[in-house]
């Protein structure tokens, strides 16, 4: 009983919802072909609705025409009229065929979007944009269900016909009917609150009617009545002879209007499967509904159906009056053709109003939604988006404000984006260094001297907006408050793209930098731009790599103040033995020589020995799940490597291997216990040593991790 109820009830909406969209196009000038313009709308209907029961990934769905796509259709036979002057036949043929020519155009592009796996994309578009579009389709809608009330556009030219009295008693109770709808769908969450609504609504108008005296024919004739309709089918004038009474040089001049209906209809498509997903509680599969929403429009243009894709409310509402399957979409074709076939009579009963506030309502219940409910939501220019895009389109044509909506999105993106804080870290060379690890010695000199090299890293999409911030952000960074800058390094490990604007300025930017006399050099920008282009744009030094770069300015900087870098590992070690025992040097400190590539330190294994570098190179490795080994830092004389590992008591973290014939100093600390008992300032001398060398490099690391932002 309850499946023959629901299966009942969404045929009848199923119905009045497509004769609803019908009205929104066959009006005015097209009046007298609104019966067979429903019967297109309602084979149309029943074609999507077998289509979606048997196509979609969730087979309870209704797909149905959509009012979005009338509206737009309404539009350009406006402009058929208009400009091309068709009237008649010809007028009547030349819109069904390009409804049928939108549909079959929607239809393919569904098809081939679902195909290629591109149903994603659409989902890129701005949100405010879709706001808008939704907020203007509310605006359309409500006109729209003006005209329908009193069979007139509702333009500004036909604005002195609609105060009249005889067209204030159509629209006034319309827009009566569509407010109370709204209000009460709000405050009553039942399913039975809209039905019911139209009940209301229907017997109303009969009631205003008989209030105001009409006989059924004067009804009609005075237009508070559907019809008169020819017989009780809707098939009547309809045939393939259309095709050849149609202006198709006129069609071809409305393909503006079939492209955004084709794109209206694939964001329409995915929003309306991304509620219907929100509401189910899993996830579909999106190229699925859309290819299936592509093979009911290819099916429904044969027969000039509207475009027409996921109804989410009558979809959900099919659900909650327990229609499982493909019911509710056959139930919803078996309404369209029941009235179809023999809904004339019944029709020609049925006041104007009700189906002009179907129409009204669902203009006025977006309008609510998206320009008051959301404006909570919003930024103010992105609300402003959201107003704009209705206003445009009641002003010019919905093309022009949808453009419009993208161009201002992307302008206000443009700017927001420009803003943003490209520069990732901005530190100096004497807390960033290289992976080498070097003596105290050089790093006295860096620590004291490595200010004078500037280090920025830059992260995020380099374009046009943001290229002359950027460049006034690191000339900055030289100003006053920095002398004594001689180099200037720019990384770009981070940055996801550049385009050739952001090429053109940092070359002036290292033009900047040459009259101040700073060298620029650039590292990782060969991994974004991968031609030559960069080696004839930036007139600088580049290096693959960050370290690479610091590498580099580390010795040129230290090459300058040799003199300062002389003490060895040997001075440093005999400076701590200066106060033990006559030969306690030769016996706990042992000199190892090592050919090159042999492992000095095995990772994952567990010594007692500190190793400090009397010559030569070591390389630091990391062993990688696939086999390989990474090489991580280099350690040149005079380095400290083993101290983590025993003073942890942890296993060696990395591999040591020389980097060509090396020497160094091995000091096992489980002997060096026995000197401890003895001579225990020795000792601790040692341990200091090792301390301040950890410090060190500790408080660099912290350095660093605070202009990282960290």
């Amino acid at each position: 009983m309850r499946t023959a109820f629901g299966s009942a009830f969404i045929a009848i909406v199923s119905a009045v919802f497509a004769i609803s969209f019908a009205a929104i196009l066959y009006n005015g000038d097209l009046s007298p072909y609104f019966d067979r313009g429903v019967g297109l709308t309602l084979m149309g209907g029943a074609v999507l609705g077998i289509a979606g029961a048997f196509t979609l990934s969730y087979r309870g769905t209704v797909v149905q025409p959509q009012d979005v796509p009338a509206i737009l259709l309404a539009g350009g036979a406006a402009t058929l009229i208009a400009q091309h002057q068709l009237s008649g036949d010809v007028l009547f043929a030349t819109v069904a065929c390009l409804t049928a020519v939108a549909s079959l155009a929607t239809g393919i592009v569904a098809v081939l979007v679902g195909q290629f796996k591109l149903a994603m994309l659409v989902r890129y578009i701005p949100y405010p944009v879709l706001a808008g579009f939704l907020a203007a389709t509310g605006l359309l809608l409500l006109l729209g269900g003006l005209g329908v009330a009193v069979d007139l556009s509702p333009t500004l030219n036909h604005l002195p016909e609609f105060i009249t009295a005889q067209a204030l008693i159509k629209w006034v109770p319309v827009c009566i009917a569509a407010g109370g709808i709204v209000l009460a769908t709000r405050v009553f969450k039942s399913n039975l609150t809209l039905p019911l609504a139209l009940l209301a609504t229907a017997i109303g108008f009969y009631v205003m009617i008989a209030f105001l005296g009409l006989s059924e024919d004067e009804a009609r004739n005075t237009g508070f009545l559907l019809g008169p309709f020819n017989g009780g089918s809707f098939t009547t004038g309809l045939g393939p002879h259309l095709i050849w009474q149609a202006d198709w040089a006129a069609i071809l001049t409305q393909a503006p209007v079939v492209v955004a209906i084709v794109a209206i209809s694939m964001v329409g498509t995915t929003l309306n499967a991304s509620g219907l997903e929100l509401e189910l509680g899993r996830d579909l599969d999106m190229n699925r509904e859309v290819s299936g929403v592509g093979i009911g429009n290819t099916l429904a243009a044969f027969v000039g159906g509207l475009p027409g894709y996921h109804l989410l409310g009558e979809t959900i509402l099919a659900g909650r009056l327990g229609l499982s399957g493909p019911i509710a979409g056959i139930s919803s074709a078996i309404g369209c053709l029941i009235v179809l076939l023999f809904g004339g009579m019944i029709l020609s009963v049925m006041p104007v109003g009700l189906f002009a506030t179907v129409i009204a309502f669902l203009g006025l219940d977006l309008l609510y939604t998206w320009l008051w409910a959301e404006r909570r939501h919003l930024k103010r220019r992105d609300y402003a988006i959201v107003v704009l895009i209705p206003v445009i389109a009641v002003t010019f044509s919905f093309l022009m404000a949808i453009t419009t909506g993208l161009v201002v999105a992307f302008f206000f993106f443009v700017i927001a984006y420009a803003k943003l804080d490209l520069i990732r870290s901005q530190t100096t060379v004497d807390l960033r260094r290289s992976y080498v690890e070097r003596p105290d010695s050089e790093l006295s000199v860096l620590a004291r001297l490595g200010a004078r090299a500037q280090i920025v890293e830059l992260s995020g999409y380099l374009f046009f907006a943001s290229a002359n911030v950027l460049r006034e952000r690191i000339k900055s960074a030289l100003g006053s408050d920095t002398p004594n800058i001689e180099w200037l390094i720019i990384d770009f490990k981070y940055v996801t793209g550049i385009d050739i604007s952001t090429l053109h300025m940092f070359q002036r930017l290292i033009s900047d930098c040459e009259q101040l006399g700073v060298r620029v050099l650039v590292s990782g920008i060969g991994r974004i731009a991968q031609n030559d282009i960069v080696s004839r744009q930036l007139t600088a030094d580049h290096f693959d790599s960050l370290d690479q770069a610091l590498e580099h300015v580390e010795d040129a900087i230290l090459a300058g103040h040799a003199n300062e870098c002389t003490t060895s590992a040997a001075d440093i070690l005999k400076a701590v033995f200066a106060n033990a025992p006559k030969g306690a040097f030769e016996q706990y400190v042992k000199t190892v020589n090592v050919s090159s590539g042999d492992v000095v330190i095995e990772c994952g294994s567990q010594s007692d020995e500190i190793y400090i570098l009397q010559s030569g190179q070591l390389a630091v490795s990391v062993p990688q799940e696939n086999g390989e080994t990474v090489i991580v830092a280099r350690i040149r004389p005079g380095s400290v490597v083993g101290e983590m590992a025993h003073y942890s008591g942890r296993e060696r973290m990395a591999n040591l291997v020389a980097d060509g014939p090396v020497q160094l100093f091995s000091i096992d600390m489980s002997r060096l216990k026995t000197l401890e008992s003895d001579h225990p300032s020795v000792v601790a001398g040692f341990h200091k040593f090792i301390a301040q060398h950890m410090a060190r490099r500790l408080h660099r690391t912290t350095m660093l991790l605070r202009d990282q932002g960290f």
